[in-house]
């Protein structure tokens, strides 16, 4: 009996309960405030970026409808708009056509560019100078960035 009794004395002890994942540590608490707090951020600076983007986005939308001689003036608009929604108060949107063309010919120096007094201003405009001003107004969406237009 003398065995038992030492064994018996230990029958009350229980054993701790181990550790469980709840609740968390505080430093667990810091790191996932920490992570949604980047999340956030990270969101709401590629929405803004998206957003900075839409116009440029619209626009080679618009321009792939774009297709006859007779839209020249809605081409010339298109591009216009484009400027005034990154550069509201530029002086080119104001400007008689002759600058606004220097002012295209200037985002793009080596690509060739009709002379728009033409295209815009004729009753029948000529395919060719049409189809040149197209593929200007296409290479010139297609190379240029959101902030290339907010510095204009």
């Amino acid at each position: 009996m003398a065995n038992t009794e030492p064994q018996l004395a230990l029958a009350d002890i229980q054993e701790p309960m181990l550790n469980t994942f709840w609740p968390p540590a505080p430093g667990w608490w810091l790191l996932t405030v920490l992570v949604i707090v980047l999340l956030a951020y990270s969101f709401r600076f590629f929405w803004k970026k998206w957003q900075k983007a839409l116009p440029l986005r619209q626009a080679k939308a618009e321009l792939r409808l774009i297709k006859q001689p007779e839209q020249s003036a809605e081409l010339n608009e298109l591009l216009k708009r484009l400027v005034r929604c990154y550069s509201p108060g530029h002086n080119v949107l104001s400007a008689p056509v002759k600058h606004w063309q220097e002012f295209l010919q200037q985002q793009l120096p080596k690509q060739p560019l009709p002379d728009l007094q033409k295209v815009l201003y004729q009753s029948v405009s000529d395919q060719t100078d049409f189809t040149t001003y197209l593929q200007f107004a296409e290479t010139w969406l297609h190379k240029v960035s959101v902030k290339q237009l907010e510095r204009l």
